[in-house]
């Protein structure tokens, strides 16, 4: 069995100094799930994120992406770090779409799109350039790619953000609340292109507070609070009958 589009976290910490932000995380994500995340700001949720995306490094525990240790290897006797390039190859599967759209402002959407695939892939242009305007097409921005992000919306350029990841092919994408720097208007089109994707059987983990989002798409629900995982389970058993009394009040506040 491919573990392709899989993550598996064990006993994850993470400290920024002597503050402990990730605390005994435990996560086992299958190729194809979606699965969202919830809970109040500052809990670690973007933490976790960065952590599977190999922006941060844990502390201590396991984290295994697409079947691999990442970000190290293991030695009978320790943990190394991985070499830079062979850390650049697993970042490579996992495609991360933040808040802020993250675009370069000096580039079109399609130069957006293209970047990855020719500058740290070596691809050829002309086929970048082809494979640009498909995903555009595919984020429902066909005849986009001429444009500058100035010249976009939010919706558009996070659209494009999201064509931008998955031009490099990745197993798992990663989403840290990719609506909420949204008009309310247009948080609609990001949902769609996600909800396209999620049809498509990509890996998905999403930072999210659209609680309807999590209820129509995810498979599965985490709520974090203060570091901890408190409650995982079925996302539509989750969001209606919590289990544990913070997910409750902290789901009273927000559904």
């Amino acid at each position: 069995m491919s573990t392709d589009g899989t993550i598996h976290a064990s006993k994850i910490r993470k400290s920024f100094g002597s503050k402990t932000v990730l605390k005994d995380i435990d996560l086992d994500i299958a190729s194809g799930e979606i699965c969202c995340i919830i809970g109040p700001s500052g809990s670690g949720k973007s933490t976790v994120l960065r952590c599977i995306n190999g922006l941060e490094t844990v502390d201590t525990g396991v984290l295994k992406v697409n079947g691999e240790n990442f970000g190290y290897y293991e030695t009978g006797t320790a943990y190394h770090a991985l070499p830079p390039k062979e850390l650049a190859r697993q970042r490579t599967r996992v495609g991360m779409v933040f808040q802020q759209f993250n675009l370069f402002p000096n580039m079109t959407a399609q130069e957006n799109i293209m970047a990855g695939p020719v500058l740290v892939k070596g691809g050829n242009k002309k086929q970048a350039a082809a494979r640009a305007d498909e995903l555009l097409a595919s984020v429902g921005l066909a005849g986009f790619g001429d444009y500058y992000p100035a010249q976009l919306s939010g919706g558009q350029q996070q659209r494009v953000a999201i064509a931008r990841s998955l031009a490099m092919d990745p197993d798992i994408m990663l989403f840290d609340e990719p609506t909420s720097a949204l008009d309310p208007e247009k948080v609609g089109e990001v949902l769609a292109v996600m909800q396209d994707l999620a049809k498509k059987g990509m890996t998905m983990v999403v930072v999210t507070h659209e609680m309807g989002f999590a209820r129509e798409v995810a498979d599965s629900l985490i709520f974090m609070d203060n570091g901890c995982v408190v409650e995982r389970g079925d996302a539509r058993e989750v969001l209606s009958n919590p289990k544990e009394p913070r997910t409750k009040s902290f789901l009273d506040k927000v559904i």
